[in-house]
């Protein structure tokens, strides 16, 4: 029996000889088709790199950038960029990890750093990501960061960018640096960034990307790998605000950074000719507001590294941009952007893939039949959910508990390049056993500065036709926002029920610190209408405002304090700015009433990409000669 068992094993043993050239060859067969596999001399570390034509033939010499990551504070990339552009430094490829990914994306698509500065600058970055629900895969849903990147980028492929671009993702499959050379923006990207918990891991083709920020934060290695003479890397390293580290969030996060440094602190001083250190450290990775200040830091630092780097190109014989006859130019102007900055102002954007988005608001209220511009209070729970694919917009809204209360809206995108179809529904169960239904349906024009809408509503079963519109307008330091909605009784009713609600606010930027906000509000609608009008004269309770509202008037002055460095809660949650106002509120029916108070915002972020106030102030009416005072917040997500 024990012959037969040790012959059989030799068998065995035999067989798996005799087949392993074999699996090799599939297995190397299998990584041909899509990527190399690299071994570098210097640290025997394995890469797989994708198949890539334009990287086989990459000119020499060659000037490479490597841009490392660190969440907002690795925007002090685009200042770098910035001042090698305007000092005629030659780039012919660029290599991103983490965020140096996504600014390696945009300047490598060939978009004009100008136009970088200002996409990073808005909010329009961070706004695209997504809470994810359930937690399963990860807190935060990319997706539609990644569509947007390739939306904005004048190509859309790796291999056709004017500049040679490479991505640097971890494989955990293999244990192997995994380095992006073709294919989608929005495909590839995604393994640059992903952090595990807070950003999906991606998978395709049996492989887990993440971000190499741990093994390779700045991929100076990555940039000789694939064939630069000179590199040039740039750095935006993480600091803890603490001295002490006993909570095990603050051990473990200071463990990471800690390995995350003397790894890539390695590799940058081994494989790089100039390092462009930016001393961010005290900055957090979710101050994404303070993205003009982050450039700013990035382009000074490299100005005073720019001899050297001179000093550098001129011993090995590299010529600068503007003395290299071949070389092209690499800024193209996507015609599209414009467009696509306003879809994204009017949640227009199509997008390819099915999106499905729980929602919560709590502190102000939300309604598809009332205005945007002004929200009331309403410390009640609303949630709902957003399923988006292609045209079809379709918004679910309700609150409480006992889902008396239901508001759908469906919009139908693109009819037209401009315009857009809206149906929406309003069911509530009234406190007497009946059920108020309103349903309307309208035709929306979206311009880059004003929107106007043409359609009919039904109100408690009296029918409306409806006009409304909204525009907004900057000069500098002054910004106005408008909102008028007016619903005409149809032909053969009384006209003179006809309602209208109009809107505005203005902010006059005083100095750095300081802002005029006056605002006003005309309407001849009830508060207990379903279109009523917003109340923001704050001298009574808000509840009693049952009667038409001629004028209300505000106008307030805006202190705002921001920190230079901003306050950190939980590791997620930031203090961002505070802001503490003195207002003057009138309202006019019969007769003149007037209040005055003090109030103080907190404007906070959850993991610097959701925006969320809280605050509260007191007012004195000088009518009634009493105080009042109120707490709020306004959380959206």
């Amino acid at each position: 029996m024990k012959y037969k068992k040790n012959k059989l094993i030799n068998l065995m043993v035999f067989l798996v000889f005799l087949l392993q050239p074999m699996l090799l060859q599939v297995h190397a067969s299998e990584n041909n088709s899509t990527y190399d596999v690299i071994e570098s001399k210097e640290t025997n570390e394995i890469f797989y790199i994708q198949k890539s034509d334009r990287f086989k033939c990459i000119k020499k010499p060659s000037v490479a950038v490597a841009l490392g990551g660190g969440g907002a504070r690795a925007l002090v990339n685009v200042g770098i960029l910035k001042a090698l552009e305007e000092e005629d430094i030659p780039v012919d490829l660029v290599v991103g990890s983490s965020m140096g990914a996504i600014v390696a994306v945009l300047y490598g698509s060939g978009m004009p750093i100008e136009e970088i500065e200002q996409l990073v600058t808005t909010d329009i970055l961070p706004s695209m990501f997504d809470l994810n629900f359930p937690f399963t895969r990860s807190v935060i849903d990319t997706k539609r960061v990644n569509f947007f990147m390739e939306k904005v980028s004048p190509h859309k492929r790796l291999e056709d960018f004017p500049i040679l671009t490479a991505l640097l993702s971890y494989d955990l499959t293999n244990g192997v640096k995994y380095v992006h050379t073709s294919g989608d923006i929005s495909r590839e990207i995604q393994g640059s960034y992903a952090i595990p918990i807070f950003f999906p891991i991606d998978s395709y083709n049996g492989l887990f990307l993440m971000d190499p920020g741990i093994l390779e934060l700045t991929p100076a290695q990555t940039a000789k790998i694939l064939g630069a003479d000179m590199v040039i890397s740039t750095t935006a390293f993480d600091e803890l605000p603490y001295s002490t580290y006993g909570f095990p969030i603050r051990a473990w996060t200071r463990f990471i950074n800690l390995i995350k440094e003397k790894n890539s602190q390695e590799i940058i001083n081994r494989f790089s000719e100039i390092t462009i250190n930016c001393d961010v450290g005290d900055y957090s990775f979710m101050d994404y507001h303070l993205a003009a200040d982050f450039i700013a830091m990035g382009y000074n630092e490299a100005k005073k590294l720019i001899p050297n780097i001179n000093k550098i190109l001129k011993d090995r014989n590299i010529p600068l941009k503007s003395e290299q006859k071949s070389i092209k130019s690499s800024n193209y102007l996507n015609p599209d952007l414009p467009k696509v900055i306003s879809d994204i102002k009017y949640q227009r954007l199509k997008y390819n893939f099915t999106r499905i988005k729980p929602i919560v608001y709590f502190g102000r209220e939300q309604s598809f039949f009332k205005q945007d511009l002004f929200k009331d209070e309403l410390f009640s729970l609303q949630y709902g959910m957003i399923l988006q694919k292609g045209s079809a917009d379709l918004k679910l809204l309700t609150r409480g508990k006992h889902f008396d209360y239901l508001e759908t809206q469906l919009k139908v995108i693109g009819l037209t390049p401009s315009i857009d179809l809206i149906g929406k529904l309003h069911l509530e169960q009234q406190k007497e056993p009946s059920l108020d239904l309103s349903y309307g349906l309208n035709l929306t024009y979206y311009n880059p500065d004003f929107t106007f809408s043409l359609g009919w509503v039904n109100i408690k079963k009296i029918n409306y036709l409806y006009n409304g519109g909204t525009f907004e307008r900057s000069w500098g330091k002054l910004n106005i926002k408008g909102e008028g909605s007016l619903y005409t009784p149809y032909p053969g009713q009384d006209v003179s029920n006809s309602k209208y609600v109009y809107s505005q606010a203005v902010n006059i930027g005083l100095g750095k610190s300081f802002a005029l906000k006056p605002k006003l509000v005309w309407s001849n609608t009830e508060n207990n209408v379903l279109f009523s009008h917003p109340i923001i004269y704050r001298g009574f309770d808000q509840e009693l405002a049952t009667t038409q509202m001629l004028v209300q008037s505000s106008i307030e002055l805006d202190y705002k304090y921001r920190f230079p460095y901003s306050l950190e809660f939980f590791q997620c949650i930031q203090l961002k700015e505070v802001s503490w106002y003195q207002f003057i509120d009138t309202h006019y029916n019969i007769k003149p009433l007037y209040a005055l108070g003090s109030g103080v915002t907190c404007d906070l972020n959850l993991l610097g990409i959701k925006p969320f106030s809280f605050g509260g102030y007191v007012a004195y009416d000088l009518e009634k000669g009493s105080w009042r005072s109120s707490l709020a917040l306004d959380l959206s997500f």
